[in-house]
């Protein structure tokens, strides 16, 4: 849905203080927002780690700070923050919730004095003056930068010695008359655009060779800033006792960061939606939602420096000799031997992760070889992070090893839905989770491209089913290659892996398939002993669903999906097997798999990964996998074919006669025609014309994608009269990028 303008109705109150939906089977609508979990506690249950720098990291929701969790009339929403116009936003700009800091980079003696002029206390200050020591060679060309640890809009910059400003007397300091003569200021928007090699690209907002005014105090358009540098042109001695800068609009991004969902157990994640409004100008501003899963409850790897990479030096000097490896810098996340309790892992960092003679990509491969459980016991965190000497310490990063990377942003017209909607779990879009994770997490990117304009988040909801249905399903599919468009007698076959007594098994499974299954053979359950049930559903009509035999059920047969029912696969090492008809135009295609547990209240699948689920070979099939029974294999749920020239193929009218008089029988026609290896839409037109050539009717005018279509004709001309009884031509044209190919074909009218 588009967005519309923030408001809070009594509906919305009432809809959105729900903080659980409990849905039959025991699938959970968790909500955050509105009046259910709330934004500024994070939402989840493990506070939210956000790395600030390669060294640093930082437990905060809103990083920079800028994340606005009253907005003004607008409660239980959040917003990035608009500008008090009043508040300097200089002060803070150092502290850890912001990530910002004051320097200056030619002038080290200064330093540390620098904070004193961002801390909103008028009587501390930079003391330059003559009579402190301020001479004019060492105040001459000073660089003071400030970062304000996030874009603002700003509009306005003021500056002042001590008792300068009345809003700051300081009597005991009198030295209003101690003011920069003279200065010049810089901003940089702090976007990667206007920066070089890491380092921002200044521009002059504002500058004075003879300045008279104690108290500085500019004012320019509006505009983006994040980094301020300010220079002394002045010989004279002085001192700032505040640096201010004051901010206009809303901040042009923001980020909300929710705090780590631990459902106790392996959970599958449903669809996720959210709640979303705008102020000013809604084509300005936006949302991003991302979402990532993980094994263990912390996302954030720490590292350090390998024992025996660095290298180490003797004596010093030119002639200085070199000892230990000369692979220097290589970074591992697993703790000192010492630091570890368990004997026998301890022994295992000893030996081989931290053992230099031992190569670091075994000893990685080690290392994920353990369990879950065995890696959090010698994996670093951040108190053993804190005690490494600096020059042991690696960096800081996203974990990839036992999380997900942030998911891509999800579709706003697919995700974001009216107030009254939030708990309903058939709405949204699928959250991208290949397997059951534990923990789960999401974020929020709020931008904006006018100080004016902001999109603002009401409230978000994602549905969960803890257990899931089993710990891992591993599928496959053959035969893996096939002719272009060919009926084909495909087996699909899933190895359910599960915890016994844990999770809930599975009774349904949807196929995607690149074109409607024709038919549907023998679809088997196969127990670990050997024991089968099956039906057998040869021959049979798929026009008229569902076809029912004992426990097994053919339900839904869509243009692209496949989805039957059998009875309940819970024990682990069980075996499903399907067979079914259909065909494939694309090279590499996927035919992906998710199943579900009709009991669990909701339409949640869990997806099948590929791998080595059956020895498909002892059914007389070609099967050439040799890896061990649920081995995952990337690749064995894809079935190729030859690239083929001709993208357009199998063109033709069915039937190639039909008469359109109405009576039921035959009424249609329709021109049906093949698409292969085509990744974008591209435009097809369809012309019907009689023999004379002319043209009768443009049937079909739009893009499509590979696959195979059937366009209706009724037998009528584009003025809607029906045509007299005869032969016509039609001709099926597609313009892709490689070029345009055009096939005819003939179909007859009767009466």
């Amino acid at each position: 849905m588009p967005k519309t303008n923030i408001g809070i109705s009594g509906a919305w109150r009432c809809l959105a203080a729900l903080l659980l939906f409990v849905l039959p089977g025991g699938a959970e609508i968790i909500v955050v927002g509105g009046d259910g979990r709330r934004w500024d506690g994070g939402g989840g249950d493990i506070p939210a780690t956000v790395i600030r720098t390669a060294r640093t990291v930082e437990r905060t929701n809103a990083p920079g700070g800028v994340i606005d969790y009253q907005p003004e009339g607008y409660p239980d929403w959040i917003l990035p923050q608009r500008a008090d116009t009043t508040r300097n936003i200089a002060v803070g700009a150092d502290s850890p919730e912001r990530g910002g800091g004051i320097t200056s980079p030619n002038t080290q003696r200064i330093r540390t004095d620098l904070p004193s002029i961002i801390d909103d206390d008028g009587n501390s200050a930079l003391d330059l003056r003559a009579a402190a020591g301020g001479q004019s060679a060492r105040v001459l060309g000073i660089l003071i930068d400030l970062d304000l640890g996030a874009r603002f809009g700003v509009n306005r910059f003021r500056f002042f010695p001590r008792n300068a400003d009345p809003a700051y007397p300081a009597p005991n300091f009198p030295f209003q008359n101690d003011f920069m003569r003279g200065f010049e200021i810089f901003v940089n928007d702090g976007t990667t655009e206007t920066q070089r090699e890491g380092i921002p690209i200044l521009q002059t907002v504002a500058i004075a060779n003879q300045n008279t005014d104690a108290v500085v105090d500019i004012l320019v358009a509006p505009q983006y800033v994040r980094y301020l540098r300010l220079k002394s042109l002045t010989a004279a001695g002085f001192e700032i006792a505040e640096l201010q800068v004051f901010g206009t609009g809303y901040v042009p991004e923001a980020r909300y960061v929710s705090n780590i969902f631990d459902f106790g157990d392996l959970a599958l994640l449903g669809r996720l939606r959210w709640v979303g409004g705008s102020q000013g100008d809604p084509n300005r501003s936006a949302i991003q939602i991302r979402t990532r899963t993980g094994l263990d409850p912390q996302p954030v790897e720490f590292n350090k420096i390998r024992p025996g990479e660095r290298i180490f030096r003797q004596g010093g000097g030119a002639g200085a000799s070199t000892q230990g490896s000369t692979t220097a810098g290589l970074q591992v996340p697993w703790r000192r031997a010492e630091d570890v309790s368990d004997a026998s892992l301890s022994r295992l960092i000893t030996n081989l992760l931290d053992n230099d003679e031992v190569d670091v990509r075994e000893a990685f491969g080690r290392f994920r070889e353990l369990s879950v459980d065995e890696r959090n016991l010698i994996t670093l965190d951040q108190v053993d992070y804190g005690k490494l000497r600096n020059e042991d310490k690696g960096d800081i990063r996203d974990d990839l090893t036992n999380w997900s990377g942030w998911s891509p942003p999800y579709a706003a017209a697919l995700g974001q839905v009216a107030p009254e909607s939030i708990g309903d779990g058939t709405l949204g879009v699928q959250i991208a989770a290949s397997e059951p994770r534990r923990y789960f997490q999401f974020t929020a990117d709020f931008t904006s491209e006018d100080f004016e304009s902001a999109a603002g988040l009401g409230a978000l909801a994602f549905e969960v089913v803890t257990p899931p249905f089993a710990t891992e399903l591993v599928g496959e599919i053959i035969p893996r290659q096939t002719e272009v468009g060919a009926k084909t007698r495909f087996t699909y076959a899933v190895r359910n892996q599960s915890r016994p007594g844990k999770d809930r098994g599975f009774d349904q499974l949807v196929i995607d398939t690149p074109l409607r299954a024709e038919s549907v053979g023998r679809i088997r359950t196969i127990r670990p002993g050997g024991q089968t049930v099956e039906a057998d559903f040869t021959g049979q009509s798929l026009a008229s669903l569902p076809l029912v035999d004992g426990g097994f059920a053919i339900r839904e047969v869509g243009e692209r999906q496949l989805l039957i029912g059998f009875p309940l696969v819970e024990e682990s090492g069980s075996l499903l097997t399907v067979e079914f008809d259909s065909g494939v135009l694309q090279y590499g295609t996927t035919f992906a798999g998710r199943a579900r547990n009709s009991q669990s209240g909701s339409d949640i699948g869990q997806e099948v990964v590929a791998g080595n689920a059956a020895d498909l070979g002892a059914a007389g099939q070609d099967d050439p996998d040799v890896q061990p029974l649920g081995s995952r294999i990337v690749g064995n749920l894809s079935v190729q074919v030859p690239i083929a020239r001709d993208l357009l193929l199998n063109v033709g009218a069915e039937p190639p006669v039909f008469t359109p008089n109405n009576d039921g029988v035959n009424d249609q026609g329709a021109i049906r025609y093949d698409i292969t290896n085509i990744a974008r839409p591209a435009p097809v037109e369809i012309l019907i014309r009689d023999l004379s050539g002319r043209l009768v009717r443009r049937l079909y005018a739009a893009a499509d994608l590979s696959g195979r279509f059937a366009r209706g004709w009724d037998g009528r001309d584009a003025a809607g009269a029906l045509v007299p009884p005869g032969t016509y031509v039609f001709s099926v044209e597609l313009r892709a990028g490689t070029g345009t190919q055009r096939q005819l074909g003939v179909v007859g009218v009767v009466y």
